[in-house]
């Protein structure tokens, strides 16, 4: 008897297992042990898996829409330099305000610098001070100023004066020159042009202040100041 002459009616009645199918051909006697043996393994393709197949193709899967959202920038276009320059594009970096890209655009201009101030002292130190109000008195030391086209010099003669005992000043247009000077009072007012030199020894401190209009185009922050030999020197330079 060939072991497929029955083959799909032991196929069917061994659950679709060709090993159960097998060891039933080869061992027809129940109570072999081999008759129907657990074998553990997976079922092979047989009437059981193929239901299984049949049922799986009428499942109608249903498909879940997905809803995709894209999000799309409009690209600004830049404002096209109008001078006209290079031909295909703008490579003159001109006055007009655009954003060449043959290059990046120019550092801005740095500010321009702060205006010298108005009210500054200048001897015996440099330093800015507050404007006040200027008060001529009728006595003071013998001064003599020059002007030329590039320098302004005042000369202002102290006699018997220390150093720190006189101030110069600029209020604007005004140099002021103020501070304690010596009186000779036996010997009374001398003619302006004379400088007065005396062995006396009648003399009084006495305070003074004369101020002069400065000329036009004075550098005033290159103003030097010398005292020296009783004798106080005043350099301011023209532009």
């Amino acid at each position: 008897m060939s072991m497929f002459s029955r083959f799909d009616k032991d196929l069917k009645h061994s659950d679709g297992c060709l090993h159960k199918a097998a060891d039933m051909f080869f061992h027809p006697i129940k109570e072999d042990i081999f008759h129907d043996w657990d074998t553990n393994h997976p079922p092979f393709p047989g009437p059981k898996l193929t239901k299984v197949k049949l049922e799986c193709k009428n499942i109608v899967e249903k498909k879940e829409e997905v809803k995709v959202v894209v999000k799309v920038e409009e690209k600004k276009e830049e404002k096209k330099c109008g001078c006209g320059g290079g031909g295909g594009g703008c490579h003159c970096h001109c006055s007009c305000q655009h954003h060449c890209h043959c290059a990046p655009a120019p550092p801005p201009p740095p500010p321009p610098p702060p205006p010298p101030p108005a009210f500054v002292r200048i001897y015996p130190c440099f330093k800015v001070i507050e404007k006040y109000a200027i008060v001529e008195t009728e006595w003071c030391p013998m001064m003599k100023d020059y002007t030329a086209d590039k320098l302004w010099q005042l000369h202002v003669y102290l006699p018997d004066v220390a150093k720190d005992k006189v101030i110069v000043d600029i209020l604007e247009k005004t140099l002021v020159v103020h501070g304690e000077g010596v009186f000779h009072t036996h010997c009374g007012m001398w003619p302006g042009h004379v400088e007065h030199c005396c062995d006396c020894t009648r003399k009084e401190p006495t305070s003074f202040c004369k101020k002069f209009a400065l000329p036009g185009n004075c550098k005033i922050t290159e103003a030097r100041v010398e005292f020296e030999k009783e004798v106080l020197v005043v350099r301011i330079q023209r532009a």
